[in-house]
């Protein structure tokens, strides 16, 4: 059976709605895969007993999957080009028969796509988009350049003060 994989990154400094965003973590998926050719009778669970926009669902969710060869690629191009962790699972096969493909989640306040393939370094033989939700991460914390001055401490600062 043919292996399949799933890559994610963690980026930081990632500006969502005038805010930057640490920790945000990415789930790449192949977008509109041209090889269709796939076998998804024993890479689904229940195959031939889901309804028919069951059937897509599960088929499109694994045709954003990539191959071990693509999944690699994906990662030595990104960790050479970024500082960000990029990470490869090997997805469980078969997969349940209720899965839904990020292609079709909903752009929603703080979750979202960022398209790969539209930067200009982008150097794929295949189309890669990332689904996030900056709801799973956390708000950078940035200092200020005015230096912290303590005026007065509290009287019971140190113990066994009166």
């Amino acid at each position: 059976m043919q292996r399949l994989f799933r890559v994610s990154s963690i980026i930081n400094n990632v500006t969502y709605e005038m805010r930057t965003y640490d920790r945000v973590v990415f789930h790449w998926f192949i977008a509109d895969r041209e090889d269709k050719d796939l076998i998804y009778e024993d890479k689904i669970i229940n195959y031939s007993k889901l309804s028919e926009k069951e059937r897509e669902n599960a088929e499109r969710y694994i045709q954003e999957l990539f191959s071990e060869k693509d999944a690699t690629l994906l990662k030595s191009e990104l960790d050479r080009k970024s500082s960000i962790i990029t990470t490869i699972e090997e997805v469980k096969l078969p997969i349940p028969d209720h899965i839904q493909p990020y292609g079709l989640l909903r752009v929603e306040k703080g979750k979202g796509f960022s398209d790969l393939s539209s930067h200009k370094s982008y150097e794929f033989p295949f189309k890669v988009k990332g689904f996030f939700n900056i709801n799973d991460s956390y708000e950078s914390l940035k200092g200020d350049e005015n230096p912290t001055e303590i005026t007065r401490l509290p009287e019971n600062f140190l113990k066994g003060s009166k």
